[in-house]
């Protein structure tokens, strides 16, 4: 992404806040048009079951009236016992059946008719006139009746009223009715005597349901029989629907084949005395529109939102780019040379770093005079060791001479004396090279010890314990030898007696170790041995070639003796 700081910081600012704001309005949207259909149905399904106790309570007022008339048993003793021959209820039995049955139809508005067939197949039909007040009863013979389907249901019920969404006798005549069958059961013999139908007006279902439940405009409730068997394999499966006959058809195709996401929002109870579903059924549209309006209002918000976090992302974007321009000012100027540059920074994290990089200029100021120090004290230290190799130089030539001489004149111990200091000098030169083999460091120093035992009568035991692995590894050149000398300058020649000198040396992880041990005297106070020439020389040498890390450290205990350790880094070759 290219631009400042600033720019990216509020690009990215506003894109995720964008992001996140879009993403929240959907869900909120969403979460909110569910909850309404949620809500919908919750409130709904209450209403259905009050609309189902309803039809329950009414239903069941005329099943125990038909009960009730059935227990006296006159009905189902006249339906036993008629004998008459000519295949017809005798007059007496019809004059007292449609006496009751008139009775029952009179007392029930809700009842549209009813229609008694015994086992012979006759039948006695008695209904309302609508027209005219009393009744009107009809007396019908037909062997085909007891051939219906709904006579076979009957038998399985075994007594129990089974409902029907239509009429099973005249259905083209009475699209405004509804079935009830029932087998006519004597109650002392068990013996089937015939069947019972009962219409019943379908102004029974208006009447059951709640007037919340048509609170909006495309809102519909439907009674659905899903019983294949009653409703003849489903081709009468709506009972009840108080919207258009036109619409009618979809929507009950669309509940039976469950379209969740569709056009229609539905809402089910279950009716157990009529075994039917009570069903509210509302076009989503309309539930729409209320949360439209909360996406109205979401969108707003977001929109809203959308510009507060862009003012919000360019206030936060400036205070975070500001420290982040000082500090490039201050880079610049460092870049220019200026290492002691002054800037004031914040307290945040980037004025942290910009305090840190003053920090890191001044003392990148500070080592490069520091560096510029050692160098000068490196050409000096380099001259002095110069100065140093050419007198051991003449001096070598000269000793070399002196050998001869006493060779010639058989002073054995002078010759072997002369050859010592000879060979000493004559590593100490080194062909003018600041490195040195450590076992030709380590011959300097037997030379150095042969000389001091010539000296002082073998006083002195000198100990080499080094590994053979690390003699042809590299070295700074005189470096053992100064702390030898020390050895035995201020601690074996002041001790009484002999004394020994011990030099261990051993390799680990690409370093030389050396330790160098006496049993003299010890040293009391080390600083001193710190400030003289010779260790102090040792020391910045030391500093200079391999860095700040690697020192000699000194540890002595008065009486004890010394110990000096030194670890340096191994050289690579080339």
């Amino acid at each position: 992404m290219k631009g400042t700081i600033r720019e990216q910081i509020l690009y990215s600012m506003v894109c995720v806040s964008i992001l996140i704001m879009v993403i929240l309005g959907i869900s909120i949207f969403a979460i909110s048009k569910r909850t309404i259909e949620k809500n919908y149905q919750e409130s709904h399904y209450y209403n259905l079951q009050v609309s189902s106790s309803n039809i329950e309570i009414q239903l069941n007022t005329i099943v125990d009236e038909i009960r009730t008339v059935l227990t006296n048993g006159t009905f189902l003793n006249i339906m036993l016992n008629d004998d008459s021959t000519t295949g017809y209820f005798s007059a007496r039995n019809k004059l007292t059946m449609e006496s009751i049955m008139n009775e029952i139809t009179n007392h029930n508005q809700m009842i549209q008719s009813m229609t008694i067939l015994d086992k012979r197949g006759s039948w006695l039909f008695v209904t309302k006139n609508t027209t005219q007040k009393g009744k009107m009863s009809h007396y019908y013979t037909t062997d085909h009746l007891l051939e219906e389907e709904w006579v076979k249901v009957a038998n399985q019920a075994k007594g129990k009223e089974v409902f029907y969404g239509y009429n099973v006798l005249f259905e083209d005549e009475n699209a405004d009715v509804f079935s009830m069958v029932k087998q006519l059961i004597h109650a002392e013999t068990g013996e089937n005597v015939g069947y019972m139908v009962v219409n019943i007006r379908k102004k029974l279902l208006d009447k059951a349901f709640s007037t919340e439940i048509q609170s909006y405009t495309t809102n519909r409730y439907m009674i659905i029989d899903k019983d294949e068997i009653r409703n003849d394999a489903g081709n009468r499966s709506l009972v009840y629907f108080n919207g258009n006959t036109e619409d009618s058809a979809k929507i009950l195709n669309a509940y039976e084949e469950g379209e969740a996401d569709g056009r229609y929002l539905f809402s089910s109870y279950h009716n157990k005395s009529s075994n039917w579903d009570i069903v509210n059924v509302i076009e989503r549209n309309e539930l729409s529109k209320e949360s439209n309006y909360i996406g109205w209002v979401i969108v707003i918000a977001v929109i809203v939102l959308i510009i507060l976090s862009i003012g919000v992302a360019n206030t936060i974007s400036k205070r975070i780019s500001r420290p982040l321009e000082t500090l490039e000012k201050a880079i610049i100027e460092v870049g220019d040379g200026n290492f002691q540059v002054e800037v004031e920074f914040d307290y945040s994290e980037v004025g942290m770093v910009g305090r840190k990089f003053q920090d890191m200029a001044r003392n990148n100021l500070e080592l490069r005079e520091r560096l510029l120090n050692a160098q000068i004290k490196e050409r000096e230290a380099e001259l002095l060791l110069l100065q140093s190799q050419i007198n051991p130089h003449f001096l070598y030539n000269t000793l070399d001479s002196l050998y001869f001489m006493a060779i010639i004149k058989d002073a054995d111990d002078i010759a072997e004396m002369v050859k010592s200091l000879s060979d000493t000098f004559k590593l100490s030169l080194n062909k003018g090279d600041k490195l040195i083999r450590v076992k030709d460091e380590l011959e300097k120093i037997k030379a150095y010890m042969k000389i001091q035992n010539l000296r002082h009568g073998d006083r002195f035991l000198f100990l080499l314990d080094v590994e053979e692995e690390m003699l042809d590894k590299k070295m700074l050149s005189f470096i053992l030898q100064p702390i030898v000398e020390n050895s035995v300058y201020h601690g074996l020649e002041p001790k009484r007696g002999k004394g020994s000198i011990h030099i261990r040396g051993y390799e680990t992880n690409d370093r030389l170790h050396f330790v160098i041990e006496d049993d003299g005297v010890g040293i009391l106070d080390l600083s001193k041995l710190d400030s003289g020439y010779g260790v102090h020389n040792i020391q910045e040498r030391i500093r200079l070639f391999y860095g700040e890390e690697y020192l000699v450290k000194f540890y002595s205990e008065r009486g004890q003796g010394t110990t000096a350790s030194i670890t340096l880094p191994i050289v690579k070759e080339g």
